[in-house]
Protein backbone atom coordinates (compact mmCIF):
# COMPACT_ATOMS: atom_id res chain seq x y z
CA UNK A 1 0.00 0.00 0.00
CA UNK A 2 1.39 3.39 -0.98
CA UNK A 3 1.64 5.53 2.15
CA UNK A 4 2.62 8.70 0.32
CA UNK A 5 0.09 11.45 0.73
CA UNK A 6 -1.31 12.93 -2.40
CA UNK A 7 -0.84 16.66 -2.51
CA UNK A 8 -2.94 18.89 -4.75
CA UNK A 9 -0.80 20.71 -7.31
CA UNK A 10 0.04 24.24 -6.28
CA UNK A 11 -0.49 26.82 -9.02
CA UNK A 12 2.77 28.14 -10.38
CA UNK A 13 2.84 31.90 -10.70
CA UNK A 14 3.25 32.60 -14.38
CA UNK A 15 5.74 35.07 -15.71
CA UNK A 16 3.84 38.17 -16.76
CA UNK A 17 3.55 38.52 -20.51
CA UNK A 18 4.27 42.17 -21.24
CA UNK A 19 2.73 41.90 -24.71
CA UNK A 20 -0.66 41.15 -23.13
CA UNK A 21 -0.40 44.19 -20.87
CA UNK A 22 0.68 46.39 -23.77
CA UNK A 23 -2.21 45.14 -25.90
CA UNK A 24 -4.59 46.14 -23.08
CA UNK A 25 -2.77 49.49 -22.91
CA UNK A 26 -3.44 50.08 -26.61
CA UNK A 27 -7.08 49.04 -26.19
CA UNK A 28 -7.75 51.48 -23.34
CA UNK A 29 -6.30 54.33 -25.42
CA UNK A 30 -8.65 53.30 -28.22
CA UNK A 31 -11.58 53.44 -25.78
CA UNK A 32 -10.77 57.10 -25.18
CA UNK A 33 -10.70 57.74 -28.93
CA UNK A 34 -14.07 56.01 -29.31
CA UNK A 35 -15.73 58.25 -26.75
CA UNK A 36 -14.06 61.44 -28.01
CA UNK A 37 -14.78 60.43 -31.65
CA UNK A 38 -11.42 61.88 -32.64
CA UNK A 39 -11.03 59.39 -35.52
CA UNK A 40 -14.67 58.60 -36.32
CA UNK A 41 -15.29 57.70 -39.95
CA UNK A 42 -11.72 56.64 -40.73
CA UNK A 43 -10.92 53.08 -41.80
CA UNK A 44 -8.43 52.96 -38.92
CA UNK A 45 -11.27 53.78 -36.55
CA UNK A 46 -13.62 51.09 -37.88
CA UNK A 47 -11.12 48.26 -38.18
CA UNK A 48 -8.84 48.96 -35.20
CA UNK A 49 -9.86 51.68 -32.74
CA UNK A 50 -13.56 50.79 -32.57
CA UNK A 51 -12.64 47.17 -31.77
CA UNK A 52 -11.20 48.02 -28.34
CA UNK A 53 -13.89 46.26 -26.29
CA UNK A 54 -13.82 43.00 -28.31
CA UNK A 55 -10.01 42.98 -28.01
CA UNK A 56 -10.37 43.33 -24.24
CA UNK A 57 -12.71 40.31 -24.25
CA UNK A 58 -10.27 38.14 -26.21
CA UNK A 59 -7.55 39.11 -23.73
CA UNK A 60 -9.95 38.34 -20.88
CA UNK A 61 -10.31 34.79 -22.17
CA UNK A 62 -6.53 34.52 -22.50
CA UNK A 63 -5.70 35.86 -19.04
CA UNK A 64 -8.46 33.93 -17.31
CA UNK A 65 -7.25 30.66 -18.81
CA UNK A 66 -3.72 31.41 -17.63
CA UNK A 67 -5.04 32.16 -14.13
CA UNK A 68 -6.82 28.79 -13.94
CA UNK A 69 -3.76 26.89 -15.14
CA UNK A 70 -2.66 24.48 -12.39
CA UNK A 71 -5.70 25.26 -10.23
CA UNK A 72 -8.40 22.79 -9.29
CA UNK A 73 -11.70 24.06 -10.70
CA UNK A 74 -13.98 23.17 -7.81
CA UNK A 75 -11.55 24.07 -5.03
CA UNK A 76 -10.81 27.52 -6.43
CA UNK A 77 -14.30 28.72 -7.41
CA UNK A 78 -14.57 30.73 -4.21
CA UNK A 79 -11.16 32.30 -4.80
CA UNK A 80 -12.16 33.22 -8.37
CA UNK A 81 -15.37 34.97 -7.32
CA UNK A 82 -13.90 36.70 -4.26
CA UNK A 83 -11.12 37.99 -6.47
CA UNK A 84 -13.72 39.28 -8.95
CA UNK A 85 -15.60 41.15 -6.22
CA UNK A 86 -12.42 42.74 -4.93
CA UNK A 87 -10.92 43.66 -8.30
CA UNK A 88 -14.07 44.48 -10.28
CA UNK A 89 -17.01 45.29 -8.04
CA UNK A 90 -15.31 47.41 -5.37
CA UNK A 91 -14.10 49.99 -7.96
CA UNK A 92 -17.56 49.94 -9.55
CA UNK A 93 -19.22 50.73 -6.21
CA UNK A 94 -16.79 53.62 -5.71
CA UNK A 95 -17.58 54.91 -9.20
CA UNK A 96 -21.33 54.65 -8.60
CA UNK A 97 -21.15 56.98 -5.59
CA UNK A 98 -19.86 59.73 -7.88
CA UNK A 99 -22.23 58.84 -10.74
CA UNK A 100 -25.26 59.11 -8.46
CA UNK A 101 -24.05 62.48 -7.20
CA UNK A 102 -23.74 63.70 -10.80
CA UNK A 103 -27.16 62.33 -11.70
CA UNK A 104 -28.94 63.88 -8.73
CA UNK A 105 -27.30 67.22 -9.49
CA UNK A 106 -27.78 67.39 -13.28
CA UNK A 107 -30.98 65.31 -13.69
CA UNK A 108 -29.88 64.17 -17.19
CA UNK A 109 -32.45 63.36 -19.86
CA UNK A 110 -33.16 59.68 -20.36
CA UNK A 111 -32.16 58.62 -16.85
CA UNK A 112 -35.21 57.25 -15.04
CA UNK A 113 -34.57 57.11 -11.32
CA UNK A 114 -36.42 54.58 -9.20
CA UNK A 115 -35.96 52.67 -5.94
CA UNK A 116 -34.91 49.58 -7.95
CA UNK A 117 -32.08 51.33 -9.80
CA UNK A 118 -29.54 51.52 -6.93
CA UNK A 119 -30.20 47.84 -6.18
CA UNK A 120 -29.48 46.66 -9.71
CA UNK A 121 -26.49 49.02 -9.86
CA UNK A 122 -25.01 47.43 -6.74
CA UNK A 123 -25.38 44.05 -8.45
CA UNK A 124 -23.45 45.30 -11.49
CA UNK A 125 -26.31 46.02 -13.91
CA UNK A 126 -25.29 49.57 -14.83
CA UNK A 127 -28.45 50.72 -16.59
CA UNK A 128 -28.34 54.44 -17.59
CA UNK A 129 -24.63 54.70 -16.68
CA UNK A 130 -23.09 55.96 -19.90
CA UNK A 131 -20.55 53.48 -21.37
CA UNK A 132 -21.20 51.23 -18.36
CA UNK A 133 -22.53 48.40 -20.53
CA UNK A 134 -19.00 47.01 -20.87
CA UNK A 135 -18.74 46.59 -17.11
CA UNK A 136 -22.05 44.70 -16.89
CA UNK A 137 -21.10 42.47 -19.81
CA UNK A 138 -17.63 41.62 -18.50
CA UNK A 139 -19.12 40.79 -15.09
CA UNK A 140 -21.37 38.26 -16.81
CA UNK A 141 -18.37 36.68 -18.50
CA UNK A 142 -16.54 36.50 -15.16
CA UNK A 143 -19.50 34.63 -13.67
CA UNK A 144 -19.70 32.28 -16.67
CA UNK A 145 -16.00 31.67 -17.24
CA UNK A 146 -15.65 28.66 -14.89
CA UNK A 147 -18.19 26.93 -17.16
CA UNK A 148 -15.98 27.73 -20.17
CA UNK A 149 -13.01 26.30 -18.30
CA UNK A 150 -14.95 23.16 -17.36
CA UNK A 151 -15.88 22.54 -21.00
CA UNK A 152 -12.25 23.08 -22.04
CA UNK A 153 -11.01 20.55 -19.51
CA UNK A 154 -13.78 18.05 -20.18
CA UNK A 155 -14.02 18.22 -23.98
CA UNK A 156 -11.03 20.27 -25.14
CA UNK A 157 -10.75 23.28 -27.43
CA UNK A 158 -11.86 21.14 -30.39
CA UNK A 159 -15.36 21.38 -28.97
CA UNK A 160 -15.26 24.69 -27.10
CA UNK A 161 -13.84 26.83 -29.91
CA UNK A 162 -16.27 25.83 -32.70
CA UNK A 163 -19.25 26.13 -30.36
CA UNK A 164 -18.13 29.56 -29.12
CA UNK A 165 -17.49 30.84 -32.65
CA UNK A 166 -20.81 29.44 -33.87
CA UNK A 167 -22.73 31.21 -31.09
CA UNK A 168 -21.07 34.52 -31.96
CA UNK A 169 -21.65 34.01 -35.68
CA UNK A 170 -25.37 33.21 -35.28
CA UNK A 171 -26.02 36.11 -32.90
CA UNK A 172 -24.14 38.49 -35.19
CA UNK A 173 -26.14 37.29 -38.20
CA UNK A 174 -29.41 38.06 -36.45
CA UNK A 175 -28.19 41.12 -34.56
CA UNK A 176 -30.77 43.49 -36.05
CA UNK A 177 -33.61 41.19 -35.04
CA UNK A 178 -32.11 40.91 -31.54
CA UNK A 179 -31.79 44.68 -31.33
CA UNK A 180 -35.48 44.98 -32.14
CA UNK A 181 -36.34 42.40 -29.50
CA UNK A 182 -34.24 43.96 -26.77
CA UNK A 183 -35.52 47.45 -27.60
CA UNK A 184 -38.91 46.32 -26.30
CA UNK A 185 -37.51 45.15 -22.96
CA UNK A 186 -37.36 47.45 -19.88
CA UNK A 187 -33.65 48.02 -20.34
CA UNK A 188 -33.96 48.78 -24.06
CA UNK A 189 -30.88 48.49 -26.26
CA UNK A 190 -28.70 48.33 -23.15
CA UNK A 191 -29.80 44.72 -22.81
CA UNK A 192 -28.44 43.92 -26.26
CA UNK A 193 -25.11 45.54 -25.53
CA UNK A 194 -24.71 43.53 -22.33
CA UNK A 195 -25.86 40.28 -23.99
CA UNK A 196 -22.63 38.39 -23.33
CA UNK A 197 -23.26 35.34 -25.62
CA UNK A 198 -22.45 37.52 -28.63
CA UNK A 199 -18.85 37.46 -27.36
CA UNK A 200 -18.55 33.75 -26.59
CA UNK A 201 -16.38 33.26 -29.66
CA UNK A 202 -13.99 35.96 -28.51
CA UNK A 203 -13.61 34.34 -25.08
CA UNK A 204 -13.04 30.90 -26.60
CA UNK A 205 -10.47 32.29 -29.04
CA UNK A 206 -8.63 33.94 -26.15
CA UNK A 207 -8.54 30.57 -24.40
CA UNK A 208 -7.02 29.07 -27.55
CA UNK A 209 -4.36 31.79 -27.57
CA UNK A 210 -3.53 30.95 -23.95
CA UNK A 211 -2.78 27.36 -24.94
CA UNK A 212 -0.58 28.40 -27.88
CA UNK A 213 0.81 31.79 -26.91
CA UNK A 214 4.39 30.46 -27.04
CA UNK A 215 3.84 29.65 -30.73
CA UNK A 216 2.69 33.17 -31.65
CA UNK A 217 5.68 33.99 -33.81
CA UNK A 218 6.22 36.27 -36.83
CA UNK A 219 4.60 33.83 -39.29
CA UNK A 220 1.39 33.70 -37.26
CA UNK A 221 1.46 37.48 -36.94
CA UNK A 222 1.80 37.91 -40.71
CA UNK A 223 -1.07 35.50 -41.34
CA UNK A 224 -3.24 37.41 -38.88
CA UNK A 225 -2.28 40.70 -40.54
CA UNK A 226 -3.35 39.27 -43.90
CA UNK A 227 -6.73 38.26 -42.45
CA UNK A 228 -7.16 41.73 -40.93
CA UNK A 229 -6.26 43.35 -44.25
CA UNK A 230 -8.83 41.18 -46.00
CA UNK A 231 -11.53 42.25 -43.56
CA UNK A 232 -10.54 45.89 -44.08
CA UNK A 233 -10.71 45.46 -47.87
CA UNK A 234 -14.22 44.03 -47.57
CA UNK A 235 -15.15 47.03 -45.41
CA UNK A 236 -13.89 49.45 -48.05
CA UNK A 237 -15.76 47.52 -50.73
CA UNK A 238 -18.99 48.01 -48.79
CA UNK A 239 -19.88 44.34 -48.52
CA UNK A 240 -23.03 45.17 -46.55
CA UNK A 241 -24.99 43.68 -43.67
CA UNK A 242 -24.73 41.05 -42.22
CA UNK A 243 -21.46 40.00 -43.82
CA UNK A 244 -19.75 43.23 -42.75
CA UNK A 245 -20.59 42.47 -39.10
CA UNK A 246 -19.38 38.89 -39.42
CA UNK A 247 -16.07 39.99 -40.93
CA UNK A 248 -15.77 42.66 -38.25
CA UNK A 249 -15.58 40.19 -35.35
CA UNK A 250 -13.32 37.88 -37.34
CA UNK A 251 -11.04 40.87 -37.87
CA UNK A 252 -10.98 41.44 -34.10
CA UNK A 253 -9.53 37.96 -33.54
CA UNK A 254 -6.85 38.65 -36.14
CA UNK A 255 -6.19 42.12 -34.70
CA UNK A 256 -5.55 40.66 -31.23
CA UNK A 257 -3.01 38.22 -32.68
CA UNK A 258 -1.34 41.07 -34.56
CA UNK A 259 -1.07 43.04 -31.32
CA UNK A 260 0.36 40.15 -29.31
CA UNK A 261 2.93 39.25 -31.95
CA UNK A 262 4.03 42.77 -32.87
CA UNK A 263 4.12 44.26 -29.37
CA UNK A 264 6.72 41.71 -28.27
CA UNK A 265 9.18 43.75 -30.32
CA UNK A 266 8.15 46.93 -28.50
CA UNK A 267 8.82 45.53 -25.01
CA UNK A 268 12.40 46.82 -25.03
CA UNK A 269 11.56 50.35 -26.19
CA UNK A 270 12.24 52.85 -23.38
CA UNK A 271 9.31 54.94 -22.12
CA UNK A 272 6.81 53.56 -24.64
CA UNK A 273 6.83 49.97 -23.39
CA UNK A 274 6.59 50.80 -19.65
CA UNK A 275 3.83 53.32 -20.37
CA UNK A 276 1.76 50.79 -22.34
CA UNK A 277 2.35 48.11 -19.71
CA UNK A 278 1.17 50.41 -16.91
CA UNK A 279 -1.85 51.51 -18.93
CA UNK A 280 -2.73 47.88 -19.53
CA UNK A 281 -2.39 46.89 -15.91
CA UNK A 282 -4.48 49.90 -14.86
CA UNK A 283 -6.94 49.69 -17.76
CA UNK A 284 -10.02 48.79 -15.68
CA UNK A 285 -9.56 51.75 -13.34
CA UNK A 286 -8.86 54.05 -16.28
CA UNK A 287 -12.05 52.82 -17.95
CA UNK A 288 -14.13 53.64 -14.88
CA UNK A 289 -12.45 57.03 -14.49
CA UNK A 290 -13.01 58.05 -18.10
CA UNK A 291 -16.60 56.79 -17.75
CA UNK A 292 -17.23 59.27 -14.94
CA UNK A 293 -15.46 62.04 -16.81
CA UNK A 294 -17.44 61.39 -19.99
CA UNK A 295 -20.74 61.28 -18.08
CA UNK A 296 -19.93 64.58 -16.37
CA UNK A 297 -19.26 66.42 -19.62
CA UNK A 298 -22.26 64.89 -21.39
CA UNK A 299 -24.56 65.77 -18.48
CA UNK A 300 -23.10 69.28 -18.27
CA UNK A 301 -22.85 70.18 -21.96
CA UNK A 302 -24.90 67.58 -23.81
CA UNK A 303 -23.48 65.28 -26.48
CA UNK A 304 -23.47 68.00 -29.21
CA UNK A 305 -21.74 70.38 -26.83
CA UNK A 306 -19.05 67.83 -26.08
CA UNK A 307 -18.39 66.49 -29.58
CA UNK A 308 -18.98 69.68 -31.57
CA UNK A 309 -18.12 72.34 -29.02
CA UNK A 310 -14.73 70.98 -27.98
CA UNK A 311 -11.55 69.98 -29.74
CA UNK A 312 -11.83 66.20 -29.91
CA UNK A 313 -8.14 65.56 -29.30
CA UNK A 314 -8.30 67.83 -26.26
CA UNK A 315 -11.33 65.89 -25.08
CA UNK A 316 -9.36 62.64 -25.52
CA UNK A 317 -6.70 64.06 -23.20
CA UNK A 318 -9.38 65.11 -20.71
CA UNK A 319 -10.82 61.59 -20.64
CA UNK A 320 -7.33 60.17 -20.09
CA UNK A 321 -6.74 62.62 -17.25
CA UNK A 322 -10.02 61.57 -15.63
CA UNK A 323 -9.04 57.93 -15.89
CA UNK A 324 -5.59 58.53 -14.42
CA UNK A 325 -7.06 60.53 -11.54
CA UNK A 326 -9.49 57.71 -10.70
CA UNK A 327 -6.62 55.19 -10.62
CA UNK A 328 -4.48 57.51 -8.49
CA UNK A 329 -7.30 58.14 -6.05
CA UNK A 330 -8.11 54.44 -5.84
CA UNK A 331 -4.51 53.55 -5.05
CA UNK A 332 -4.38 56.20 -2.34
CA UNK A 333 -7.59 54.91 -0.77
CA UNK A 334 -6.28 51.35 -0.84
CA UNK A 335 -3.11 52.44 0.94
CA UNK A 336 -5.22 54.23 3.53
CA UNK A 337 -7.28 51.08 4.11
CA UNK A 338 -4.10 49.01 4.52
CA UNK A 339 -2.70 51.51 7.03
CA UNK A 340 -5.96 51.57 8.99
CA UNK A 341 -6.10 47.77 9.08
CA UNK A 342 -2.52 47.67 10.30
CA UNK A 343 -3.30 50.24 12.98
CA UNK A 344 -6.36 48.29 14.13
CA UNK A 345 -4.26 45.13 14.29
CA UNK A 346 -1.63 46.83 16.42
CA UNK A 347 -4.30 48.23 18.73
CA UNK A 348 -5.90 44.83 19.21
CA UNK A 349 -2.52 43.26 19.87
CA UNK A 350 -1.75 45.89 22.49
CA UNK A 351 -5.11 45.33 24.19
CA UNK A 352 -4.65 41.57 24.20
CA UNK A 353 -1.12 41.74 25.65
CA UNK A 354 -1.18 41.37 29.50
CA UNK A 355 0.34 44.32 31.34
CA UNK A 356 3.44 43.77 33.45
CA UNK A 357 2.54 42.72 36.98
CA UNK A 358 -1.00 41.72 36.15
CA UNK A 359 -2.30 38.26 36.87
CA UNK A 360 -2.84 35.77 34.10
Amino acid sequence: MDDKKRVAPVPVERERDLAIDMAKGCAILWVLLIHSEALRGDLLFRQVVNQAVPVFIVLFGLNSTLWWRGRDLRANLGVWYRRAVRRLMVPVWAMLVVWWALTLYFHPLGVKLSWRLPIVHLLGYLLYVGTGWFVTMILQLVVLFPAFEWVRRRFGMRVLLPVGLAVTAVITWYSLALLGFFSRTPGGWFNFYVFSPRFFGHVAFGMLLAEHRKQLGPAVGLLAAAVLAGCAAADVAGIGYPWSQELSWIGVLALTVVLLTSLRYVSAVPLLAPALVWLGQSSYGIYLGQLLTHNFFVYRLGIPGVLDGMNRWLYTAILLAGGLFFVWLGERLLRLVVLLNAQVGLTRKALDTPRAGSGS
